[in-house]
């Protein structure tokens, strides 16, 4: 099992007991916790004192508020590698564990840890002659699917200039194979449009690019105020050859459509493009979480299925879009940098490895178009 002796660690945590047990699992493992704290302006400016850390540990619990703005900031000047973590610790709390947590979920994040910093190419110290926390080493590796590894370039994210036919620049995730299949039936492909501030205005020139019978329909996700959905659905309508509505509960999404997601009400579709509203709350800071809408979305249309990240501040959507990368290789898109209002959202999907193509909002519908047209 790899370990992470001598790696020096950061960990940023909305909750005090789990910098404290976080703390005591990764330093009995021989590990140095170098910062560990809430994530917030003051532990970013600490951060940028700590020439010698390795990784960066970021707990995104629901239950916690994170600080959006140091959030932000921290992806944005950081080189470090980053692991998010996004496991509620209370749903495999171990009462016999000093700490609280089991000894398999502190196994799971120390064998992620060691993975990333390996990938990044820095040295672990020799192991030291000390005795095992564990009788006997786990017979396989441990799920790294849970969490979400961040990999930073050296200096900030540089996309490429966009030109209306350009290749994919990453096939980590993505097989681009011409989709030819027209709508037929229940055969629906359903793509998710995540947007943030700057977002109406670039899916609205998106939106006015896409032929009006391409075999797809959008779901958009939108972060609003409360009462601004009709006026959205009525702007996006009015420049788009798709029909762009409101979610209605028992409403069937159908190609050349466009739905926009509910502010009060979580939204789910089934494989038919039926519309349901479900009992819980949004998940997280937002309203819609495009988290939310992501995985509620691709989990009933899976490979007929993409997101597009749009102008947005914050890192919501990456979540989902990692779960959706690694379960059904699903294509992640996202807006380049240089057309957008706020790039941080895009940003974040791109520094987790995630899209396999960015470009402004004009030249991801003429690479959509391609898609479905098989040219």
């Amino acid at each position: 099992m790899h370990g992470i002796n001598g790696i020096n660690i950061v960990i940023a945590s909305g909750s005090e007991q789990v910098q404290k047990c976080l703390r005591e699992a990764f330093t009995q493992r021989a590990a140095n916790v170098r910062l560990c704290g809430f994530l917030n302006m003051q532990f970013v400016r600490q951060l940028e004192q700590k020439s010698d850390a390795d990784v960066i540990l970021i707990d995104m619990n629901d239950s916690y508020e994170e600080d959006e703005e140091a959030l932000d900031l921290l992806l944005e000047q950081t080189e470090l590698p980053i692991l998010f973590h996004d496991n509620d610790f209370d749903d495999i709390n171990d009462p016999n564990q000093g700490c609280g947590f089991s000894e398999q979920a502190i196994d799971k994040l120390v064998y992620k840890l060691a993975r990333l910093v390996a990938s990044h190419g820095i040295e672990q110290e020799p192991l030291a002659d000390r005795e095992p926390l564990a009788n006997k080493e786990p017979e396989q590796e441990p799920d790294a699917s849970d969490d979400l590894v961040l990999l930073h370039d050296s200096g900030s994210y540089k996309p490429p200039l966009i030109i209306p036919v350009v290749e994919p620049v990453n096939t980590r995730f993505e097989k681009e194979v011409p989709v030819k299949q027209k709508s037929s039936g229940k055969r629906l492909n359903v793509w998710v449009l995540g947007a943030s501030i700057g977002g109406p205005e670039a899916v609205k020139a998106f939106l006015s690019c896409i032929p009006e019978k391409l075999p797809v329909a959008f779901v958009l996700a939108q972060h609003l105020g409360e009462g601004f959905v009709t006026l959205l659905a009525n702007q996006l309508d009015r420049v788009s050859g798709f029909k762009v509505k409101e979610a209605v509960v028992g409403d069937t999404i159908k190609h050349g459509e466009v739905i926009v997601v509910p502010i009060e009400n979580r939204m789910s579709m089934d494989e038919n493009g039926q519309v349901n509203f479900i009992e819980e709350k949004w998940k997280g800071h937002y309203k819609p979480s495009i988290n939310c809408v992501i995985t509620d979305v691709t989990e009933s249309f899976k490979t007929r299925s993409g997101v597009i990240i749009f102008s947005g501040m914050g890192t919501d959507g990456v979540l989902a879009s990692q779960e959706f990368a690694e379960k059904y290789h699903g294509i992640v898109w996202a807006q380049d940098s240089q057309t957008c209002v706020v790039s941080s959202m895009p940003d974040s999907v791109r520094k987790a490895n995630l899209v396999t193509y960015s470009g402004s909002p004009e030249a991801l519908a003429n690479k959509i178009t391609r898609h479905y047209s098989g040219k």
